[in-house]
């Protein structure tokens, strides 16, 4: 019997519509193993890789370089050498109505809902299932919701997922006055309190990682675990340059040099992705609050937070990831690591390998959720 798979136009993001072939890495003809980068997709907000599905021969590609297509459309066929052309010729022709059919059934996208909490409000998006434990995932500096556009859709197939922007960052309120990181936590617990009251997994970048052990500490028993992927507050080292750099870009160039620091591989990063930058930095009281944001997170001798203290105390699961390339926050020396975390270095990545190597990300935080 032939086995015949299919490579779509993936849904990276609830708010991914379409995506454009750059790259086929693979020609057809050629020999794909399960799990390996066989295509490239441009998404409004970056690029990325995808991955094969099964193992066998690219036997078809259906979309060429270069074309833009929905999200789910036939890219191209993986089948093994007993399925005949006849065979892959009929999937082909067959695709369009099973793609039909399945588009009728999602129910419609998520959208984003904000939460009223002291000093404004908390933006954030829902996904997956109802349950009594909930995915909580919270960005770094700079960043938003859709920071997580490569992972909340894997973690929502198996539990609820909810993306937080941070007040300041995307469509929350920014945080006014005194005591900014206090009170930034403090929005963020409430907003999720409000939306997961259960248990909760934390899922951090960065910046978000210091919320995301504050608000671990605050009520450990809660929490069901811990991931951070490069998070502040583990040593005194950082750039703080990429700081006061990102909070000065006004204009489009200086920002894409800021952005390019965070990537491993700058070409992830798409026109769109720079000016929606832009666009948010120039919201009313937006500049005022990433000053203040970045003036907790480090001064010119270093970081400011701290959060091995609060590790180290946690009696969930604590595993931190570390793209070996990362320009923005080092990685830590073993000594300054609590004994309870698990350090992770990806190969190849630099400060997002959430959005780099999405897939390896994906699979840390399931087995984590899992207590593997």
């Amino acid at each position: 019997m032939s086995s015949i798979e299919a490579v779509t136009v993936p849904k990276w993001g609830m708010t991914m519509t379409e995506g454009k072939i750059t790259q086929w890495i693979v020609g057809e003809g050629a020999h794909v193993a399960r799990g390996q980068e066989i295509l490239e997709i441009e998404t409004t907000k970056v690029t990325n890789v995808v991955e094969a599905a099964a193992s066998g021969t690219l036997r078809r590609i259906v979309l060429g370089e270069g074309t833009t297509a929905p999200v789910g459309a036939l890219a191209g066929v993986i089948a093994d050498e007993a399925a005949t052309p006849e065979e892959i010729d009929a999937f082909i022709e067959s695709y369009a109505d099973r793609l039909g059919a399945g588009d009728e059934g999602e129910g419609g996208a998520a959208v984003p809902r904000t939460i009223a909490v002291d000093g404004g409000v908390v933006n954030l998006l829902e996904t997956g299932p109802q349950s009594d434990e909930t995915a909580v995932l919270l960005h770094g500096f700079g960043g938003d919701l859709s920071t997580w556009l490569f992972n909340q859709t894997a973690l929502a197939e198996r539990m609820r997922a909810v993306a937080v922007d941070l007040p300041g960052h995307g469509a929350s309120s920014p945080i006014l006055g005194d005591d900014v990181f206090q009170k930034i936590v403090s929005a963020v617990e409430a907003a999720v309190k409000a939306v997961a009251p259960g248990r909760i997994h934390l899922i951090a970048h960065s910046f978000g990682g210091a919320v995301a052990a504050a608000i671990a500490a605050h009520e450990p028993s809660r929490v069901g675990s811990l991931t951070l992927i490069a998070p502040i507050g583990l040593s005194r080292q950082m750039s703080r340059e990429f700081l006061v750099d990102f909070v000065a870009a006004e204009r489009r160039r200086p920002l894409l040099g800021v952005l390019e620091r965070l990537f491993a591989d700058p070409s992830k990063i798409t026109s769109d992705m720079v000016e929606g930058t832009l666009r948010f930095k120039r919201l009313e009281g937006v500049p005022e609050a990433l000053s203040a944001i970045a003036d907790t997170i480090a001064d010119d001798h270093g970081q400011l937070q701290s959060i091995g203290g609060q590790l180290k105390d946690l009696p969930c699961p604590v595993t931190i990831l570390w793209g070996e390339r990362d320009a923005i926050v080092p990685v830590p020396q073993s000594t300054e690591l609590p004994a309870n975390a698990r350090l992770r270095i990806i190969p190849g990545v630099g400060h997002m390998p959430q959005m780099e190597a999405s897939s390896t990300v994906n699979e840390a935080i399931l087995k984590t959720i899992q207590g593997e």
